[in-house]
């Protein structure tokens, strides 16, 4: 029991500091203090969480295991997708009328490109479920930097589709999927994205 305690003593150490060094930044003032003290321990948390190492097991809902790959496949498209190239493609499901794939995808843009920058290249691959696929291209067209989109050919098959993948029945848009250069998906996860969790993500795609 003894050993326990001081493994758990000794990886909690670098929170407990983190913490104390936080508080030490804010007011000296008592009541302030009190009542800033939770705020300082989420923050600590934060950056704790930030800097641990990643697995993809910890941010999607589907990781395929390595000795048991699966491989990715496209629904029915209008068009045929590219190759992907030698390093991982991240696919972006969207459309027009969800308002988080909106609110993101200027987010999606920019840090892929910064990472680019730094030589951690990630082929972002849009994919529309609109129903209207010129409203998608319209869309791409009045938003300059916004890459490309490739179209659904059936709408309504798309929740199959994701099925198909691992993902829950009945997920929703926007749907996240990682996919390495041997074209076997690493990771699929449903709903919004942040740039915090890009951050995780590159840290277990480029440990």
């Amino acid at each position: 029991m003894k050993s326990v305690q001081l493994t758990n003593a000794k990886r909690l150490a670098p929170r407990f500091a983190l913490v104390a060094l936080l508080s030490a930044s804010a007011c000296n003032d008592s009541a302030s203090s009190a009542a800033a003290a939770p705020e300082v321990a989420a923050r600590a948390d934060v950056v704790m969480q930030t800097k641990k190492a990643q697995t993809f097991a910890d941010l999607c809902d589907v990781a395929p295991e390595k000795t048991a790959p699966k491989a990715f496949t496209w629904p029915q498209l209008t068009a045929p997708a590219a190759a992907g190239g030698s390093g991982y493609r991240w696919v972006n499901v969207w459309a027009t009328w969800c308002k988080p794939c909106i609110e993101e995808l200027p987010m999606l843009t920019r840090v892929f490109g910064d990472w680019k920058k730094q030589g951690q290249s990630v082929q972002l691959t849009l994919l529309s479920v609109d129903a209207d696929a010129a409203a998608a291209q319209k869309f791409i067209a009045d938003h300059a930097g916004t890459p490309a989109t490739l179209q659904v050919g059936d709408p309504s098959q798309v929740s199959t589709w994701l099925t198909s993948l691992g993902l829950a029945s009945g997920s929703s848009i926007p749907v996240h999927m990682l996919v390495d250069a041997q074209n076997n998906l690493v990771c699929a996860r449903a709903g919004g994205i942040s740039e915090q969790d890009l951050e995780r993500f590159r840290r277990a795609m480029f440990p």
